[in-house]
């Protein structure tokens, strides 16, 4: 997901930052200021700034690592957003396998804990020379240990998360039995970091201390829901097909009716508000789909010579999918191509059923036990598009298989 405000790219990679960034580079400076006031008072604020800096850089270079990594095993990767709780790698599209997503994953903390060993020898080796800078190494080296420990963690959103759904994923040979174990995990990390954020708080007086690990954890919990929300979706997307979700909304005629007659049956007194779908079908074979408004094209002299014929776009012309052709693959064909609907075949060819927008929101909410109106489900139909709040294509690019 990008967001905030774009400042650049790096190999290619745009780069955003959240404006919250500013607060916090702030709050970070006088965090940081404190470190040197006794060895250099004059400079301590722009050390602070300093170490504040180098500290997004570090994160940066943290994102970086899963980026590249990616990037290395086909993945383009979209953007990197750096905001208050760290940085967000967002990618094109999701690993194909467990062993990508493993490297993937444990790229970030990797670098991170790369980061730490390098600053900390050299906080040891220019504490006696450098001091200011031993303590400019000491405080990042530190923190980068701490963010490559916390993101190896065993739970979703955090690095370790996807690094424990990969195994899974290897273990059971299910891509959703992964993330549902890994956003389980993240759950119970995430409950915990609010208790002990009540219990600092409480116990020892540290309200800020505590605070931040309530936020995180709260951050942590409401994100590993998600992902196992998302996760039903995902799953409920890639098993259902065509047959499940089309209806038979529509009518078979002869193909040698005229379309006098075809229009004084079904179009001048038809009461329903929305426009039927007609099929023409002659020697027991379906020929095609008629379309109603190619009569306007005619005139109302030839009406009782043409025939239904004359108005039928042949099924080897339409947009058609089979009865077991995946749900995704409908959406994806939907969207792209801008249909109201598909046209569902048998497997001898003729017309089995049709499937639009609201045809398949009313099979995902059976599936999900979602409460969604009929009415509501009429409204998608004529409308012609999913819900706003639901990008099915962007969803279904996600799906790893």
């Amino acid at each position: 997901m990008k967001g905030g405000i774009r400042v650049g790219a790096i190999w290619g990679i745009p780069l955003y930052i959240d404006p919250s960034l500013v607060l916090i580079l702030g709050l970070l400076t006088i965090d940081f200021s404190a470190s040197y006031t006794r060895i250099a008072p004059n400079l301590a604020w722009l050390f602070g700034l300093i170490t504040a800096l180098l500290l997004f850089t570090s994160i940066l270079l943290h994102e970086l690592g899963h980026s590249l990594t990616a990037r290395a095993n086909g993945i383009g990767i979209e953007a990197i957003t750096l905001n208050f709780l760290g940085g967000l790698t967002s990618m094109k599209r999701e690993t194909q396998n467990p062993g990508t997503e493993f490297k993937v994953a444990i790229a970030g903390p990797l670098v991170s804990l790369a980061l730490a060993i390098v600053l900390l020898w050299t906080a040891f080796l220019l504490q006696a020379i450098q001091p200011i800078i031993s303590i400019v190494a000491l405080q990042l080296g530190q923190i980068n240990l701490v963010l490559g420990i916390f993101n190896l963690l065993p739970g979703l959103p955090l690095d370790g998360g996807q690094v424990l759904k990969a195994a899974v994923w290897k273990y059971t040979g299910n891509y959703f039995t992964g993330i549902r174990v890994a956003a389980r995990s993240g759950q119970v990390l995430g409950w915990f970091g609010i208790l002990w954020g009540f219990a600092v708080s409480l116990s020892s007086g540290q309200f800020l201390s505590g605070l931040w690990l309530i936020v995180l954890g709260w951050f942590i919990l409401a994100n590993a829901g998600a992902y196992l929300q998302l996760t039903d979706l995902q799953q409920a997307l890639s098993e259902i097909t065509a047959e499940t979700a089309m209806t038979r909304d529509f009518r078979i005629i002869d193909a040698d009716m005229s379309i006098r007659q075809f229009a004084d049956e079904f179009l001048l007194m038809r009461e329903s508000e929305t426009q039927p779908l007609f099929f023409a079908s002659s020697n027991g074979r379906d020929r095609g789909m008629v379309i109603p408004s190619e009569i306007k094209n005619s005139d109302r002299q030839e009406w009782v010579t043409k025939t239904i014929n004359d108005i039928t776009k042949p099924i080897k012309s339409l947009d058609v999918v089979e009865l077991n052709t995946k749900i995704t693959e409908v959406i994806k064909i939907l969207e792209t191509k801008k249909l109201r609907e598909l046209t569902v075949l048998s497997r001898v060819g003729s017309v089995a059923g049709v499937i639009d927008r609201g045809d398949i929101i009313r099979a995902l909410s059976q599936k999900l036990n979602w409460r969604i109106s009929e009415s509501y489900i009429k409204q998608i139909k004529a409308e012609g598009r999913f819900p706003l709040n639901l990008n099915l294509l962007e969803i279904i690019s996600q799906i790893s298989t």
